[in-house]
């Protein structure tokens, strides 16, 4: 999802089932997961080897310090931003976000909407709740019950617990 939101080579999208297995592929070869799939890193790297990025993942303690985080980084560079959902179990797209103030003028902004977009969709988790619909504008109280802090015993990626995002940064 973050490639098409990115890619604008006027290609075909990302859509096909080859494609994204291609994709899945390459992050579970650039990760280090005990669960063998793909872990926040892999999809970072693979955003940044594809010409998507560069792509870093970052920890942020607080759940606010973490929305605006993710914010800033799509103001600054107009990509989207990946949240590890689920304690680190699930990976969204955050599209867009709605603030009062902008971002990259008020260091004190606040976020009151993001844009999403679930690869369950519809389904969702019996544990964690629907899947909103595609590029669904969310409120932050409703991302915060699936956007939760990451377990560090789910996988140890050496960062300190936190909010995790697959984090766009400005090209050197």
């Amino acid at each position: 999802m973050a490639h098409n939101l990115i890619d604008d080579t006027g290609g075909a999208s990302w859509a096909d089932p080859a494609q994204q297995g291609e994709l899945w592929e390459m992050a579970r070869a650039r990760s280090s997961d005990s669960f063998n799939g793909a872990n926040p890193f892999g999809w970072a790297q693979v955003l940044t080897e594809s010409g998507m990025g560069p792509y870093t993942v970052v920890s942020v303690a607080k759940y606010d310090d973490a929305l605006q985080t993710a914010a800033r980084a799509m103001a600054s560079t107009g990509r989207p931003v990946g949240l590890v959902m689920w304690s680190g179990r699930h990976a969204w797209v955050m599209s867009g976000f709605e603030s009062i103030g902008d971002p990259g003028v008020f260091p004190d902004f606040k976020v009151t909407g993001i844009h999403v977009l679930d690869p369950l969709y519809p389904y969702g988790s019996g544990q964690w709740g629907a899947s909103p619909e595609p590029n669904s504008l969310v409120t932050p109280e409703q991302l915060a019950t699936q956007f939760v802090v990451r377990e560090p015993r789910r996988w140890s990626s050496g960062l300190p617990t936190g909010y995790l995002l697959v984090l766009p940064v400005a090209s050197a």
